[in-house]
């Protein structure tokens, strides 16, 4: 016995099992009634219909756009045909007027007094018309009697021009039109020969007259024909007998199949021209190019109006619609698929955004318990809602004794108010003082000590529904051994300046000291060197030579050592007087010429140019100048130059140089080189003597009085010290009423 044959409810209720057919049904059925393959079918259709929609108007806009480029190229041609037979006119009115000038009595004019009448008035008429070349009177024999180029016959026959002939075998010519003519008197381009027949009141033939037209003058008819993008217009000559010959004159925008002089260089258009009066078709250029091409013969004279378009440009507007259609249909299509995708990844997306805001939760929590620095976020209230570790060991509270209450609690009682008031005014979008900015204040421990710390406050605004949020992030660092330390420079920097200053004035006083005993010393030996209490032997007269040398070279270092501390101590002034700059350095090179030629160095100046008077302190400026010559002397080696140069450059300024050929100095040592007591060697062996003052007074010396010392070296090849006195120091001019107006005098 099986189960289903068991009664009861154990048995009665169960379901036969179906087949693999019928699972296959059932999920199909499922399918077909899902709300997302119902999406997708309606998605289709609509994609369907659309795109058949779509289709149909770009086939219908192209037909509309091919239509309209027809239209525009007969619109344009026609224009042309008015425009040509308006000019082609205008010459046979103009063979009128020669006529009855001409023809007078029956017989043509051949009388010298009248010729220049004649000229003249051929003249006048070519210069009526624009498009005339130039008009010719040739007589019977074809000579040209008359030319409105020109004032006298000019030597020409025409006897076997077929624009002459054509008359003289022929009463009833008419107007002859002939082909072009290249190379014509002065025109720059060929002409057309217009003809007319010259006929005697007799009936005789009395000559021809000539019009030869310039088709670059119908060029303004051509520009006026509006044809759209890529379209060209040209005019042609119909070869007599319609050989296919004809010639094209004048064109615009030429086609590229139309490089040559004949329309028979375009077969396609040759072939279609045949003997049809006018017409509009679609033809293959020689370059394999479909152009649409309208043509016409004009009713009375032999030319040819053709105007072209390539059919790419005249569907370029129905091609661009096409790609914006297409891109709708596109578009559409996509955004079904898109739309049935998001439906489809909604949910999972916002689970995996849950889960990214979790994470993100528990980093951004992770990095304030990992922070040095203190981080407290208030609300718009005062009342705290973050409170990390680092603000936990800062403040002595743990976060939830701190979180939920005022941040009053960390601010000593004289600046809560100031603090209450501030978040009472403050307004968003005004800008404030605080928010963005570090600044120092005072905090409050649980314990009540007061610390200084440094402050920076964030706006942080949270979108919550309609309303939003503002919370106020603190960033907080405990400076107080960053004060200790500044403190403490404070007070060393005190101290320095303070031994700074007792450095100088001892200077000062023990230089003042100094030199009292070293002027005694000085005259004594000068007193000594002249024998003034008796003869002395050689030894003696050297040794006092001795004494006087050093007792100089002691008061030189004493009274670098006094002037280095005035000007240290800002004590020093200038005792300013009117006096010749170059008087000043004459001496000055006569004081180190000995020392020069001592060390045979070649003492070289350009001094002999007369200089305006300066305002300056005499004694300092020498004293410069006498620096920079000995120090350029010190350095040079044997058989070198020192050169002194003195100018007034362009600015007014007095520029003074001192060049040496000496050693130069090191480019490590030029950032040191105004330092006081500083020299490029400072060993024990150091060759050359001296204290490295020098140079910083004469950098002082020069910025007291408004100018500049300047330094250029290369080592091995010499050095160039310029001082450069400004231009208010310069007296151009009379010196006197200089200082007047500068109120100096």
């Amino acid at each position: 016995m099986t189960p289903q044959d068991c009664p009861g409810p154990a048995g009665q209720d169960r379901v036969p099992p179906r087949g693999l057919t019928g699972w296959a049904t059932d999920m199909a059925w499922r399918s077909l009634a899902s709300v997302p393959f119902l999406m997708v079918a309606s998605g289709i259709a609509f994609i369907l219909v659309v795109n058949a929609l779509i289709g149909y108007g770009i086939w219908q806009n192209r037909r509309d756009a091919l239509d309209a480029a027809q239209h525009n190229l007969e619109q344009s041609a026609r224009m042309l045909d008015e425009q040509v037979v308006h000019a082609i006119e205008a010459a046979d009115w103009l063979f009128a007027d020669i006529d009855a000038m001409m023809v007078m009595g029956g017989e043509i004019v051949n009388d010298p007094r009248t010729a220049a009448s004649v000229f003249r008035y051929l003249r006048l008429r070519r210069e009526a018309f624009p498009p005339v070349a130039d008009i010719l009177v040739a007589g019977p024999d074809g000579r040209v009697r008359y030319s409105a180029s020109g004032n006298r016959p000019v030597d020409f026959d025409l006897h076997d021009r077929p624009y002459f002939t054509v008359h003289r075998d022929r009463v009833d010519a008419g107007l002859y039109v002939g082909t072009p003519l290249a190379g014509w008197s002065h025109a720059k381009s060929p002409v057309v020969p217009i003809s007319r027949r010259l006929t005697l009141a007799d009936g005789g033939f009395g000559g021809v007259m000539v019009i030869l037209l310039s088709p670059s003058a119908l060029d303004s008819a051509f520009a006026a024909a509006r044809i759209k993008r890529g379209g060209s217009a040209l005019l042609a000559l119909e070869a007599p007998g319609g050989d296919g010959q004809s010639m094209v004159l004048t064109n615009q925008y030429a086609v590229d199949a139309l490089v040559g002089a004949s329309l028979s260089d375009w077969p396609a258009l040759n072939a279609a021209l045949g003997r049809a009066q006018a017409g509009t078709r679609v033809l293959e250029s020689v370059g394999g190019i479909d152009y649409l091409v309208s043509f016409r013969r004009t009713a009375r004279y032999p030319f040819i109006l053709v105007t072209t378009q390539p059919q790419s440009d005249a569907l370029a507007d129905w091609r661009r619609d096409t790609a914006a259609w297409s891109f709708v249909g596109l578009a559409m299509t996509s955004a079904i698929a898109v739309l049935t995708w998001f439906v489809v990844r909604q949910h999972r997306r916002r689970e995996q955004d849950q889960e990214k805001l979790a994470q993100a939760s528990r980093r951004i929590r992770g990095i304030l318990e990992s922070m040095m620095d203190a981080v407290i976020t208030i609300d718009s209230h005062g009342r705290i809602e973050t409170f990390n570790r680092a603000a936990e060991v800062m403040f002595g509270y743990r976060e939830a004794e701190a979180v939920g209450q005022s941040i009053d609690m960390l601010i000593p009682e004289p600046f809560r108010l100031d603090h209450g008031r501030w978040l009472e005014e403050y307004r968003p979008g005004r800008g404030s003082r605080i928010i963005g900015n570090d600044r120092e204040v005072m905090a409050q421990r649980r314990d009540g000590a007061v610390f200084p710390m440094n402050l920076a406050v964030s706006e942080l605004v949270l979108n919550q529904g309609d309303a939003d949020r503002r919370l106020f992030v603190g960033v907080i660092r405990d400076i107080t051994i960053r004060k200790q330390k500044e403190a403490e420079v404070l007070a060393a920097k005190s101290q320095a300046e303070m031994a700074n200053r007792a450095k100088s004035e001892f200077l000062a006083n023990m230089s003042h000291e100094l030199r009292t005993p070293l002027n005694a010393i000085i005259g004594f030996s000068e007193i000594l060197d002249s024998e003034f209490f008796g003869k002395l032997n050689e030894r003696q007269k050297a040794c006092a030579k001795d004494i006087y040398d050093s007792g100089r070279h002691l008061l030189d270092i004493v009274n670098a050592v006094l002037d280095m501390s005035k000007i240290e101590a800002g004590r020093y002034e200038l005792t300013e007087e009117l006096f010749d700059p170059s008087e000043a350095l004459t001496q000055c090179l006569t004081m180190v010429r000995e020392r020069a030629a001592d060390a045979k160095v070649e003492l070289l100046h350009a001094l002999n140019i007369a200089h305006p008077s300066i305002w300056a302190d005499r004694r300092a400026f020498k004293q410069v100048i006498l620096n920079l010559l000995s120090n350029a002397v010190k350095f040079t080696p044997k058989g070198g130059r020192v050169t002194l140069d003195a100018l007034v450059d362009e600015d007014g300024c007095l520029v003074v140089s001192v060049s040496d050929t000496g050693i130069g100095i090191p480019a490590d040592f030029m950032a040191h080189l105004f330092e006081p007591f500083r020299q490029a060697d400072n060993s024990t062996s150091r060759r050359y003597e001296g204290t490295g003052l020098g140079l910083s007074i004469s950098k002082n010396f020069m910025e007291l009085h408004g100018g500049t010392l300047a330094c250029a070296s290369e080592v091995g090849v010499g050095t160039t010290m310029t001082a450069r006195l400004p231009a208010s120091r310069v007296m151009s001019g009379d010196p006197r009423a200089a200082l007047a107006a500068l109120g100096m005098g």
